[in-house]
């Protein structure tokens, strides 16, 4: 078979890239063609994406691609983080640049819309729990008193569906990024309306709804003719196609995709919206071919890459394995809840959890090494409580949680939450959000012919990981004193 080569846009708050998966008839490999930073610039309204750059940076990625695979390259997909969002005209010209979600201006937005509706009721509403970043809080924070840009807006269109639609595709909104903006109804391909007009925020802009797996358009070309090179929509929420990029061979898995954020939680047929879940914080965003992503955020990385940042204030440069391995010949007794407010934003990481640990009268490690056993121990003890919790709910609860994306390759964190949560941890694929989104371009061109088969495909093709648990009466006295300091989870 001629070689077939699919390109993987694929940002991440912190990273981005292009992947291009090359498939031989029989087996996926991937090339980084591009790899460079996906970060913000401070405005006088406050922080915004540099996606002017971030575009720049995919082109570069796309041209070398295809100066390296030519003809064999047969199309290009964007995922992206979630709820950010630009506003277009009627022309689909861009008004401003996105804004960050961790900017300010949803500070005390979640009072404030549930003012109008109480949190619980949106959340049976849409399945998605309130999160200071959520687009609905964004959306209410630039629409009150009838100002903003959303006013004047014909569209809006998620980060992912806007460098689609500057690729070449035609502007639309895809349905896995629309579920995590809190006003898609639970399960449904359908904008709430009903809830738009509550909070005030335009009908108008609520555009139709397109699904993964389809066809947009063609790659504009550099000189703005078009090519042969397929545009395709992926799940082009970063998770949701992380998820669709998990090699189980079982329907339904348990993930954790392990990241900036560690998005835990379970593969389903469709939404799990109760009075438990919503107590518990478990939100329902939707997946390709009508799954629901059944899911609770968790700090994640975020909080190690924090630390980095200001590690590295000096000008030191720091290795991730270096810091993974220092942590690994240490110990500790001290924990700390990932998801306390005071870790949420940009600051003093380090100082912050050493004050956390002060704060609960907890031993403060002396240096870097036992900084980051902290966090690594607290991540693995917040998976076991919130694992038990879904088991609670669910009488067919797999023995194997699949670990994919950068964490997978973290063999130290791996080993704690199997030891923590007592399941077999399946890690890897690393790059499973990129695999994720080449799946959806394969089905979408006609390559596979299901999602079944899209896991297959990477299971053969990729080395997975696997962890056993061990010393788990360790981690039960862990998790007694983690619950009791960490309140309810």
């Amino acid at each position: 078979m001629t070689k077939r080569v699919y390109l993987a846009v694929d940002l991440g708050a912190d990273s981005g890239r292009v992947m291009a998966a090359v498939f031989d008839g029989g087996k996926i490999t991937l090339e980084e063609m591009a790899r460079f930073r996906t970060g913000g610039v401070l405005l006088p309204d406050g922080w915004h994406w540099d996606l002017l750059r971030i575009y720049s940076d995919i082109r570069a990625g796309i041209a070398k691609a295809v100066a390296e695979h030519g003809s064999a390259v047969v199309s290009v997909s964007v995922d992206t983080w979630g709820v950010d969002y630009g506003l277009l005209d009627a022309r689909a010209r861009l008004l401003g640049l996105p804004y960050m979600y961790r900017d300010a201006r949803t500070d005390g937005m979640i009072d404030a819309v549930s003012a109008v509706l109480p949190s619980r009721e949106l959340y049976a509403r849409t399945g998605i729990q309130p999160m200071f970043f959520n687009t609905i809080y964004q959306l209410f924070a630039e629409t009150r008193g009838g100002g903003g840009a959303a006013t004047a807006a014909a569209r809006i269109a998620f980060v992912p569906d806007l460098l689609t639609h500057w690729l070449g595709g035609e502007p639309s909104v895809e349905r896995t990024i629309a579920s995590t903006s809190g006003l898609l109804k639970a399960g449904k391909a359908e904008w709430d309306l009903e809830l738009a007009d509550k909070l005030g925020i335009p009908r108008g802009i609520l555009g139709p709804i397109s699904e993964p797996c389809t066809v947009a358009g063609t790659l504009r070309g550099e000189d703005g003719g078009a090519t042969q090179i397929k545009v395709v929509r992926c799940g082009s929420h970063d998770t949701a196609s992380a998820v669709a990029g998990v090699p189980s061979v079982a329907k339904n898995p348990l993930f954790l995709s392990s990241g900036t954020w560690s998005l835990l939680g379970r593969e389903l047929d469709g939404p799990l919206v109760t009075d438990a879940t919503a107590a518990a914080k478990f939100s329902n965003e939707q997946g390709l071919f009508g799954t629901t992503r059944f899911l609770k955020n968790v700090a994640g990385m975020w909080l190690l890459q924090e630390c980095k940042r200001n590690w590295e204030l000096d000008g030191e440069k720091l290795e991730y394995e270096s810091i993974v391995n220092k942590a690994a010949g240490t110990t500790t007794d001290s924990f700390v809840d990932p998801d306390a407010p005071e870790f949420s934003r940009p600051c003093d990481m380090p100082a912050a959890l050493s004050a956390w640990l002060a704060k609960t009268g907890q031993t403060v490690p002396s240096g870097r090494a036992g900084l980051t056993r902290v966090i690594f121990e607290s991540l693995a003890l917040k998976y076991r409580v919130l694992l038990r919790r879904m088991k609670e709910w669910m009488p067919d609860f797999p023995d194997t949680l699949h670990v994919v994306g950068g964490g997978s390759r973290n063999a130290l964190l791996n080993q704690m939450t199997a030891d923590a949560s007592g399941l077999r941890v399946l890690a890897g694929p690393s790059e499973a959000t990129a695999l994720g989104n080449v799946v959806a371009q394969m089905i979408a061109c006609g390559d596979l012919a299901s999602l079944a088969e899209g896991r297959a495909l990477i299971r053969g093709s990729f080395e997975i990981g696997e962890f056993t648990p061990r010393d788990t009466a360790v981690w039960d006295g862990k998790a007694a004193r983690f619950e009791k300091l960490c309140g309810d989870q």
